[in-house]
């Protein structure tokens, strides 16, 4: 139900009214982390430094360098902005140590729960998120991580009094609240700071910014004109003009009803303000394409009205001439939908309040392992690939704990933690794009073999190795153990869903041609947190055998961390 909601949510920001997270990122006010300037009579518990680590599971594991951009706050003395604000997008980077506890104060009281992501079974009161609603899942990392929270906030709504809202809270990436009415403790009228403390443990901050929302509009479409064409809805360029007059609003209620057709509009756009202008489109068509002082701004192919586009352009003040097309299937219900914002502006609508109707409700299909781990075969996008990955399967394990690996190549591609797949891209309707989605808190793996024989350890990492995959089989649990052949070596690859993390245990049948490794982790920077754990950027920890003969090199521009495997090998991973 989230996932309609959410989408009927943005749709009425289309038809004219609303708010959405998705910003351009230059768009917010930083508060500055060089100095402690921004904020009301900071106390001693409230300190900058140019970097912090901590460790996660010791509280003693706290390392940290002179300096300012990183602001560390342990239990004690509440900090407040001096900037005031009432409706806000607010955003920020923080890592807590372990068993760490944190509030964000948003203007009227309401307050946010920020803890460490230790897993837990259901969502409760000590889950990160908005203190009054148990979230929908806890999609915090563990202590030592840093980590990101977003939010969407009105401080006050229209009809109910001494109310606010948190339209959406996003924590890692994962929207684990949204669309909730939050009582006030006090009214805002002018405006009143944000507020951090820390209860419990520390919290380190950097990249805090935030943007105040107003219901002004800067941007408005004038001297409008169309031209309605006949042509098959397949046309590249349409050329039979069957009517054309001027208009005073965007609808795709002047075509042809039932029949196809292509819209052309065209006027001005008159710009108050100098901005970065975010224009978004939903349509139901095969093609809707938006033109700003002859450069496209965004071109929406064959699209469902409850898909949304977006496109940005600079725009200076003044007048702006702009062209809007649209094209209709004769099969199915014509929609458009445009709408514009840029910083500090609410989202609004350009086009007439009926020419996008809301759709039919769209399910949100999911897949939920219980007593036994659940394997969903599927396509999956990786890492911004422009090819599917095909042969791939997604477990999911009872203990919280998903994975998705890419079968060609013995691949783990994704590792998740919290709910398992959504899989509404597959089951829907026809199901075409057979794509599942990770329902949790997800962190990309390299998408390379995990494993290879190497002539020698500085070899370069293949990114798919010489083996053929065999099949899988099942234990006792439910927990599959895929098999692969490496020349006249099998290799038997089991992941299991474990409270601790996910644990992958690695077995070899005869012996290789050249040594065998496996590829732990890869990425910008590994650190040795302690003897027998590593972190891999800020994504996930992998945990070894503290007598393992870990390598840790950098090869083609990045680091990596390799383990050489023989007989049975296991390692852990977690964040």
């Amino acid at each position: 139900m989230l996932l309609s909601f959410f989408r009927i949510f943005m749709l009425s920001v289309l038809a004219g009214s609303g708010l959405v997270l998705a910003q351009a990122p230059d768009n917010y006010t930083p508060i500055g982390l060089d100095d402690l300037s921004g904020f009301e009579a900071p106390g001693s518990s409230w300190k900058l430094y140019r970097s912090v680590e901590m460790k996660p599971a010791s509280a003693q594991g706290l390392t940290t360098s002179a300096g300012s951009g990183v602001l560390l706050g342990s239990a004690g003395q509440a900090l407040r902005t001096k900037a005031t604000m009432q409706d806000l997008r607010l955003r920020l980077e923080f890592m807590l140590s372990p068993g760490a506890q944190a509030y964000v104060t948003l203007p009227g009281g309401p307050k946010v729960l920020l803890a460490e992501g230790t897993p837990v079974g259901a969502p409760g009161a000590t889950t990160s998120g908005y203190v009054g609603q148990f979230p929908l899942q806890n999609a915090a990392k563990a202590a030592g991580l840093w980590q990101t929270f977003e939010l969407a906030y009105d401080a006050s709504t229209p009809n109910q009094d001494a109310m606010a809202r948190l339209n959406a809270l996003v924590l890692n990436g994962v929207t684990v609240q949204q669309g909730v009415y939050l009582p006030l403790a006090k009214a805002v009228a002018q405006g009143a700071p944000l507020e951090l403390q820390e209860t419990r443990g520390m919290m380190a901050i950097r990249n805090m910014g935030y943007q105040a929302l107003a219901n002004r509009k800067p941007l408005a479409v004038e001297n409008l004109s169309y031209k309605l064409y006949t042509d098959a809805w397949d046309t590249p360029t349409p050329t039979k003009v069957e009517r054309e007059a001027k208009t005073a609003a965007i609808t795709q209620e002047l075509g042809n009803g039932l029949r196809e057709f292509h819209l052309i509009f065209e006027g001005d756009m008159q710009v108050s303000e100098d901005g970065n202008y975010i224009f978004t489109i939903a349509q139901s068509g095969p093609k809707a394409e938006l033109m700003v002082d002859g450069k496209p701004v965004l071109t929406v192919g064959e699209s469902t009205s409850q898909d949304l586009h977006q496109g940005n352009i600079a725009l200076t003040k003044g007048k702006h001439a702009f062209k809007l097309r649209y094209s209709r299937f004769p099969w199915r219900r014509p929609a458009l939908g445009l709408s514009v914002f840029t910083a500090g502006v609410r989202p609004y609508g350009l086009t007439a309040l009926s020419s996008l109707p809301v759709p039919d409700p769209k399910p949100y299909l999911s897949v939920s392992p219980e007593a036994r781990p659940e394997m969903v075969r599927s396509f999956v996008f990786y890492n911004g690939e422009k090819q599917k990955r095909t042969h791939v399967v997604s477990v999911g394990g009872p203990a919280g704990w998903h994975y998705t690996l890419d079968l060609n190549r013995g691949a783990l591609l994704q590792a998740w933690r919290g709910q398992f797949a959504d899989v509404t891209e597959m089951w829907y309707e026809r199901g075409e794009p057979q794509l599942l989605a990770t329902a949790g808190l997800t962190v990309p793996v390299s998408g390379q073999s995990s494993y290879t024989l190497l002539d020698n350890p500085n070899a370069p990492w293949p990114d798919s190795a010489n083996l053929n995959y065999l099949g899988y089989r099942l234990d006792a649990s439910g927990t599959p153990a895929m098999r692969y052949a490496l020349g006249n070596t099998t290799l038997t690859d089991r992941l299991n869903s474990a409270p601790e993390g996910l644990i992958r245990t690695l077995s070899v049948e005869g012996t290789p041609a050249s040594p065998l490794y496996a590829l732990l982790g890869a990425g910008k920077e590994i650190k040795l947190v302690e003897k027998g754990l590593y972190r891999i950027d800020d994504r996930y920890y992998v945990r070894v055998d503290t007598r393992a003969k870990v390598t840790q090199r950098s090869s083609n521009g990045r680091q990596e961390l390799l383990l050489p495997v023989s007989g049975t090998t296991a390692y852990t991973i977690f964040w």
